[in-house]
């Protein structure tokens, strides 16, 4: 089970870039930048769904003076350990799929969290996406790992960009996909109508 492969890793390491499977502090520092360019994030309400240590907020708020964040994790032992780290930010131990779960926010990020074959496959990955794009009120980012690559290994799922984005183009055609940056991913912006008819208008102002 997901749950106690990161139990482990986190008694194992500690806080360590480890504990949540990434390579190294660079890497992850370059997904949240990618990320958070969906749009401007001043003053907004975020919700981190698989969120770890809750580093995004930490990289979040040197960006911006005022986000709201809220970090959601099925693994206790790192939401604690974020709570500690960023008291200034709300942490959930919850899992997104179970029927009473209605944690609206502007937008709603997921780093990492559908890249495990533990996690679930593609059907997962699509139930995960319906539901944080419904709670969502403005946008939703969400990196995987792609099916370009050399290799795969057992452990991880990579995704058909193709597949991904025609799924997300079934409930919105405001669809931003990303694969130019330089890790083996790609990162899609999904928008809800409104904000994007709310950006063009101020344009046009």
């Amino acid at each position: 089970m997901i749950v106690s492969r990161y139990a482990e890793r986190y008694r194992e390491f500690g806080y360590h870039y480890k504990s949540v499977g990434w390579g190294n502090w660079e890497t992850q520092k370059l997904r949240f930048l990618i990320l958070s360019e969906i749009a401007d994030l001043e003053g907004a309400e975020v919700v981190d769904l698989g969120c770890g240590f809750g580093d995004l907020y930490g990289f979040l708020s040197e960006k911006y003076k005022n986000v709201k964040y809220t970090g959601i994790d099925l693994a206790k032992d790192l939401v604690e350990e974020g709570q500690r780290r960023y008291p200034k930010a709300q942490f959930l131990v919850q899992d997104i799929l179970e029927e009473n779960f209605r944690k609206e926010a502007d937008f709603y990020f997921i780093s990492g969290t559908l890249n495990s074959r533990i996690t679930g496959d593609v059907s997962y990955t699509k139930e995960i996406l319906t539901k944080a794009f419904e709670l969502t009120k403005k946008g939703l980012a969400v990196n995987f790992l792609t099916k370009y690559v050399d290799y795969e290994l057992e452990k991880d799922l990579h995704h058909s960009p193709e597949e991904i984005f025609t799924f997300v183009k079934g409930f919105t055609k405001h669809v931003t996909l990303r694969h130019d940056y330089p890790l083996w991913e790609f990162t899609v912006y999904l928008y809800k109508p409104d904000f994007i008819k709310d950006i063009y208008k101020q344009v046009a102002l």
